[in-house]
């Protein structure tokens, strides 16, 4: 019987920033009046993903930067948190100018980046967030970056984050969620290491889990959880590894997901 359903955002849960669809929303409630934990597992902060929490209304703490911070679904205060150390955040900022690719770091939900272009109003006006331009972003020390991005073209993506792993083997995660979108984070925290966390704090076993994705971001969770979903238009590699191929995100495959396998017979 499954306890605790962890859903991604983007792509998965919803196609639209803002706005997630009636079908998941009923279903999402239903699953909770049945006794469901019921949180997302996304790449955003907690600002970021505000909207969808206010939408779903998660009655269990929220995992945000693909991991890096698990946060109360109610005040934002953090319950765990993961940083990047300031030598790895000026590589990847460094490597991003070298290739002329767009990279900004975080500090809580506050977006730095080191110029105001095109991609920085992009993202911006796409999640609502703040943002600090800092010309000195690549001479500074940070502390408490979550994770760093890379903001590019789709196509482009795909081909730096095979040549990233390998730069960064053992130092950091690479891994890709919205199109265009390279994340880096903490080597040994993910989007699965911060489910198996939120498990324990629940007192829910592994096999009590589901978790639904769509992206390489979304990887180790959907292996992680006893019933791993990936929904049918996701990334080739995360369906290979799912228990579970549900409907597109277009369909609502979260609430097909609930509604047959998490619910029936109950």
């Amino acid at each position: 019987m499954i306890k605790l359903f962890v859903t991604d955002i983007d792509n998965t849960l919803t196609e639209q920033a803002f706005t997630v669809p009636q079908p998941n929303l009923d279903a999402i409630a239903r699953a909770k009046s049945a006794g469901v934990y019921v949180t997302v597992a996304t790449g955003r902060g907690y600002l970021g993903a505000s909207t969808i929490l206010d939408a779903i209304k998660p009655n269990c703490p929220v995992i945000c930067y693909g991991g890096a911070v698990i946060a109360d679904a109610d005040t934002a205060e953090p319950v765990f948190v993961s940083e990047i150390g300031n030598e790895l955040v000026q590589e990847a900022l460094s490597l991003a100018d070298e290739m002329g690719i767009h990279a900004h770091i975080y500090q809580g939900d506050t977006i730095v980046s080191e110029t105001d272009d095109f991609y920085t109003h992009r993202y911006v006006e796409r999640l609502h967030l703040p943002v600090r331009i800092d010309p000195m972003l690549r001479k500074k020390v940070w502390h408490a970056v979550p994770k760093v991005l890379w903001i590019t073209s789709e196509e482009e993506a795909v081909r730096v984050i095979p040549v990233l792993r390998e730069r960064f083997a053992g130092r950091l995660k690479i891994s890709g969620s919205s199109p265009g979108f390279v994340e880096f984070n903490t080597l040994g925290v993910d989007k699965g290491t911060g489910v198996a966390r939120l498990a324990a704090h629940l007192g829910v076993a592994r096999e009590e889990v589901a978790a639904a994705g769509d992206n390489t971001l979304d990887l180790e969770m959907i292996e992680w959880a006893g019933l791993g979903a990936a929904v049918s238009d996701g990334k080739a590699s995360v369906k290979e590894i799912a228990d579970v191929i549900t409907p597109a995100c277009a369909d609502c495959g979260v609430a097909w997901l609930i509604d047959e396998y998490i619910l029936k017979g109950r």
